[in-house]
């Protein structure tokens, strides 16, 4: 199991876990640990809001107040779990900092060790109680198979509903604009304030000479909360030909630059578009 140190902490991602040197653990649900491990990633470098949520709320319009409540969830964690060398800044009109202070070491959580000493005169009565175990254990054993069986049958058909659906939720066609250029056709959400003329996006991108991709491209355009004319964009790449998709994030670029972006996603998903 991986085990990553934070300062005087010891962080387990397969199980969402913080612990400290005293075996206190604190499991972070996922939201939280997202953000977490975002900035854990560019520790010691500030990290935009914008970032945070393109990137933990997959690009989701929400409040402020739902970034600021994870923060603060996250410093209680911290507090609660007596972090050292361990510190989430706010960073003025940008973001979010952590900084780590490496010289604090980690050790791992005590365990409690409890020794039992079993008489010769009681080695009898021992060995009844085990009986008895064994026999209620092999009832609930039996009773614990078919559970677990139901529970495979239940995950086999989640698996295979989301098999024949595999794209996201959001993916309505008559949310979006459509248009088509060759084989691809672009399906574009405008979330802005700022109309957009379609007929001028596609006369712009057929003039960059833009490869050919065998793929349906969902676009969706937000505006930033904390910078006048400057967009968010969240973008699928679902193909024709495969079962091949992706995902792509971009913050802070202009309405202009948008033909750009666009032709620049395209380039980077070739595996896609063949």
């Amino acid at each position: 199991m991986q085990k990553i140190a934070v300062a005087n902490l010891i962080l387990i991602p397969e199980t969402r876990t913080l612990t400290n040197h005293l075996g206190e653990t604190i499991i972070l649900r996922p939201l939280p640990y997202n953000v977490f491990m975002l900035l854990l990633d560019q520790k010691e470098q500030s990290v935009s809001r914008d970032h945070l949520f393109n990137e933990c709320w997959e690009g989701v319009v929400v409040t402020d107040q739902a970034l600021t409540n994870v923060i603060s969830g996250l410093r209680r964690d911290l507090v609660q779990l007596a972090a050292e060398g361990i510190e989430l800044k706010t960073v003025s009109k940008i973001g979010y900092l952590l900084t780590i202070n490496d010289d604090f070491l980690v050790t791992e959580p005590q365990r409690k060790v409890s020794t039992f000493l079993v008489e010769t005169d009681n080695l009898t009565k021992v060995e009844k109680l085990v009986l008895i175990h064994e026999s209620i254990f092999g009832k609930s054993s039996r009773i614990s198979r078919l559970i677990t069986f139901c529970l495979l049958v239940a995950i086999g058909g989640l698996y295979w509903a989301q098999g024949q659906s595999s794209a996201p939720h959001f993916l309505m066609k008559e949310h979006y604009q459509h248009f088509n250029i060759n084989n691809t056709d672009f399906y574009l959400l405008n979330k802005t304030k700022e109309s957009m003329e379609l007929d001028k996006i596609q006369l712009q991108l057929e003039s960059m000479d833009l490869q050919e991709c065998n793929a349906e491209i969902y676009i969706r355009l937000y505006e930033s909360a904390y910078e006048d004319d400057v967009l968010s964009l969240r973008g699928y790449m679902l193909s024709k030909k495969s079962n091949r998709n992706g995902n792509y994030t971009l913050s802070q670029f202009s309405h202009q630059e948008l033909p750009s972006v666009i032709v620049n996603a395209v380039m980077r998903a070739k595996v896609i578009c063949d």
